[in-house]
């Protein structure tokens, strides 16, 4: 199968991985425009993405590809809102000298389903901070491929082995694997430390033992 027929056959999991992270495209929309962005741009980000998948799409793994791409294209979704859309809420109720020192992009406040009066700022304190957060995080996972990525968010957002591999169509002991190889690609010296870190455990207990 070609990688333009593939992308035709499977676009429809740009709406069910949007669908998965709102819970329903009004929330999405919602959500979306309230973050510098539309509706369109998350299916735009979705298709980009599985565009990309198509493309390195392997045959014999073509009973894991449907969750694979939906659980990377809700990792690229989620990953761009957080990069355009990066925002403290500010009240109403603050005075415009408190506003004058912030960078107000928005004055509909969205929680929990139901529009309030507020604003939307970035804080000019915590900008250089957070840039370099996001520049290291970036770069960070740059060093690993996709799957070796999700399992890596996975595993950030409290996800088992097990959960993860459920999902991915592999065992446990497959995706501690490919967790360990990710994080050896990060950091060269994770081994080591690991290491350092039984050897302590193993003196602690032997002196306890002594």
């Amino acid at each position: 199968m070609t990688p333009e027929k593939l992308f035709e056959e499977k676009q429809h999991l740009a709406l069910s991985a949007i669908k998965q992270v709102f819970g329903s495209y009004g929330k999405a929309t919602q959500v979306a425009e309230r973050n510098n962005m539309e509706f369109d741009d998350l299916i735009q980000i979705g298709k980009v993405k599985l565009w990309e998948l198509c493309l390195k799409y392997d045959p014999q793994k073509a009973g894991a590809f449907n969750t694979y791409v939906i659980m990377t294209l809700k990792f690229e979704i989620v990953r761009e809102l957080h990069q355009k859309g990066r925002v403290i809420s500010v009240s109403s109720y603050c005075t415009p000298e408190e506003r004058e020192k912030l960078n107000i992009h928005s004055i509909d406040l969205y929680r929990n389903g139901e529009s309030e009066e507020g604003f939307f700022a970035v804080d000019p304190a915590n900008v250089e901070e957070e840039v370099m957060t996001s520049i290291e995080y970036e770069q960070a996972l740059s060093q690993v491929n996709p799957e070796e990525k999700l399992i890596i968010v996975k595993k950030s957002q409290g996800f088992t082995d097990e959960e993860i591999g459920k999902e991915l169509g592999k065992t446990r002991f497959a995706v501690n694997k490919k967790k360990n190889k990710a994080y050896r690609k990060i950091n060269p010296d994770y081994k080591r430390v690991i290491k350092g870190e039984i050897r302590k455990k193993k003196n602690h207990l032997l002196a306890q033992v002594i």
